[in-house]
């Protein structure tokens, strides 16, 4: 190897000084040219410029004497000049050299001064021109010379490299491949997961280095390999963990959403998805007093069959009902906080055969504790809502019959009484006759109203769309009664909850009845349209002979005032107008549900 690296070094070296010579003189052959040319710009110069100004004639002459000089101090022409001292190119460089600087240049100089001295000038061109072609001739005869070496060293190049090329091959064969190719096979059957394959080269050399490097190397994979089937086997059940909780949640959320009172099973479902979860003996759902100061069981999965001896245990387990933690454990019992952000309502008690050694999900049961204490406060605020929506619609029911039954039953009483004594008295026949005719009326008059009260909280709308039940009454209206209507309904179901759809549906059956019952009208147009304040206008005007200040204050006749309770149910104002020419308008405005 060193042998042949020498050859081919020095036969490069070689080759490397004799084509970098050969470059230097090609671009010496070029700028010696140049100079036989800009010779004759010179002498072209001085011809053209002696006769002008002196001005002109020194810029013209002095520029095409500069560039000449350029020309001849370029590195490209110096390199290119043999150090020895007796080269005859040197010697000829420096007598062209000396002639420039001697005579050429300052008889230049001296026509800028005197132009009389051109003749002797261009006499002297001709002269100074062949000592440049003879230069010029000498570099082509040595650039020729050392391309003829250059050839020769080419030729022996290309003889011996092959030949030196094909005997180290084949010892490259034998002593660098086959050994790597046994390398690159052991390492295509670690790229295929074997980790077992080990290399058999034990020589000691770089290649033996290589493979005890690479025996090592692939150890260190087999156990990285191992370390990392390990991670991904932890992090595989840290995700289906992760799953498992993600669906827990959702199971409960979709438990108590399904049943957003709490009746039935529904916590002891609950209970029933999360003791699975966590792998739980028993667990129980504690509720805690508005004061904190005592709790009690609601609902345990499975049923407790010795609910005292349970209680016992956690007493002895958990002392105080009140605790920060949002979850403790003690023994096998596992006490979890069920809370929201303002207030604690219960806890989860759960009770393990054994003490579990793994750490708690303290985010799951967080997340555990939101959902129960959301589910329990929603029930709790639901059952309050029916039960104040319960009290109110019993307050109108009292107010209804006091507004109308319980005066015309009063009125009854009072004429009870009045036959009392008049028989006791013995009254004429015909003043009793008319106290029983009194009586009568009063008792008619409590049947009616008592009819009128039950039909109105028997009303109920007939469909979800408002649109529809207000057409379905209308319709009812005119074949009870035989008057034409005219429905302007604007209204869209969701814009009105389904406590004032009632409210409203009330009112418009009651105006309807009076227009029936007392109008005379043949004709009603009702009108229900929304404003830009998203307050709702009803109108119901007739054409009939209208409502007279002493019709109003008739006793026995409570319409109005009905119609009047149900505005005040939604915070409406209702008035009673004439209308033009004649009959009566009925008209309230609210606000929408939004």
């Amino acid at each position: 190897m060193l042998i042949f690296s020498l050859g081919i070094t020095f036969t490069l070296f070689s080759i490397f000084l004799l084509t970098g010579q050969s470059s230097n003189k090609g671009s010496a052959i070029n700028i010696s040219g140049s100079l036989r040319m800009q010779s004759y710009v010179v002498a072209l110069t001085v011809a053209e410029y002696a006769t002008r100004e002196q001005e002109q004639r020194t810029k013209a002459i002095t520029r095409a004497v500069n560039e000449f000089e350029r020309r001849l101090n370029s590195p490209g022409l110096v390199k290119a000049i043999p150090n020895k001292p007796n080269d005859s190119l040197r010697i000829l460089y420096h007598e062209i050299y000396s002639d420039f600087y001697g005579m050429l240049k300052p008889m230049a100089e001296q026509v800028i001064e005197n132009p009389s001295t051109e003749a002797k000038f261009l006499n002297y061109v001709p002269s100074f021109v062949s000592k440049v072609d003879k230069f010029v001739f000498d570099i082509e005869q040595s650039l020729a010379v050392q391309m003829t070496w250059l050839r020769i060293g080419l030729i022996a190049t290309c003889i011996l490299v092959p030949l030196l090329g094909a005997v180290f091959l084949i010892y490259f064969q034998r002593v660098f491949f086959l050994p790597l190719q046994a390398l690159a096979d052991v390492a295509s059957a670690v790229r295929k997961g074997n980790f077992t394959v080990r290399s058999n080269y034990k020589k000691e050399n770089e290649l033996g280095v290589l493979a005890g490097s690479f025996n090592y190397m692939i150890e260190d994979l087999s156990r990285l390999y191992e370390s990392l089937e390990e991670e991904v086997k932890r992090k595989t059940k840290d995700l289906d963990q992760r799953n498992k909780t993600v669906n827990l949640l959702f199971t409960l959320r979709s438990i108590f959403s399904s049943s957003p009172t709490l009746q039935g099973d529904t916590l002891a479902k609950a209970l029933a998805e999360l003791m699975h979860y966590i792998h739980g003996n028993r667990i129980a759902l504690f509720l805690v007093s508005d004061d904190l100061d005592s709790y009690r069981l609601s609902t345990a999965y499975p049923q407790l069959n010795a609910k005292k001896e349970f209680l016992q245990n956690l007493k002895s387990q958990f002392s105080s009902a009140n605790q920060n933690k949002l979850a403790e454990e003690s023994g096998n019992y596992l006490r979890i906080q069920v809370k929201d952000a303002s207030r604690l309502v219960g806890y989860l008690v759960i009770h393990f055969e054994e003490t579990q050694e793994e750490p708690r999900d303290y985010r799951l049961f967080e997340s555990v504790s939101e959902i129960f204490a959301t589910a329990l406060i929603n029930a709790r605020k639901r059952e309050e809502g029916y039960r104040l929506a319960l009290y109110e619609e019993r307050s109108t029911i009292a107010r209804e019959l006091h507004d109308s039954i319980a005066q015309s039953l009063a009125f009854s009483k009072i004429q009870l009484t009045r036959l009392s004594l008049g028989l006791k008295e013995e009254l004429p026949k015909e003043q009793l006759q008319e106290i029983v005719n009194e009586l009568r009326t009063g008792v008619s008059t409590a049947y009616t109203q008592l009819r009128e009260v039950l039909t109105a909280f028997r009303l109920k709308p007939t469909s979800a769309d408002i649109r529809q039940s207000i057409h379905k009454l209308l319709e009812e209206f005119h074949e009870r009664s035989g008057i034409e209507y005219n429905l302007k309904n604007d209204l869209l179901d969701f814009e009105i909850n389904a406590n004032k759809q009632v409210h409203l549906i009330h009112i418009l059956k009651e105006a309807l009845t009076n227009v029936e019952k007392h109008s005379r009208a043949s004709k009603v147009n009702v009108s229900l349209s929304i404003d830009s304040d998203n307050f709702i206008n009803v109108s119901i005007a007739d054409n009939g002979k209208g409502l007279q200040p002493a019709e109003r204050e008739k006793k026995g006749h409570f319409g109005l005032s009905i119609m009047e309770e149900r505005a005040k149910a939604l915070d409406a104002e209702i008035n009673f107008l004439p209308n033009t020419p004649t009959g009566l308008i009925v008209n309230f405005r609210f606000r929408t549900a939004n």
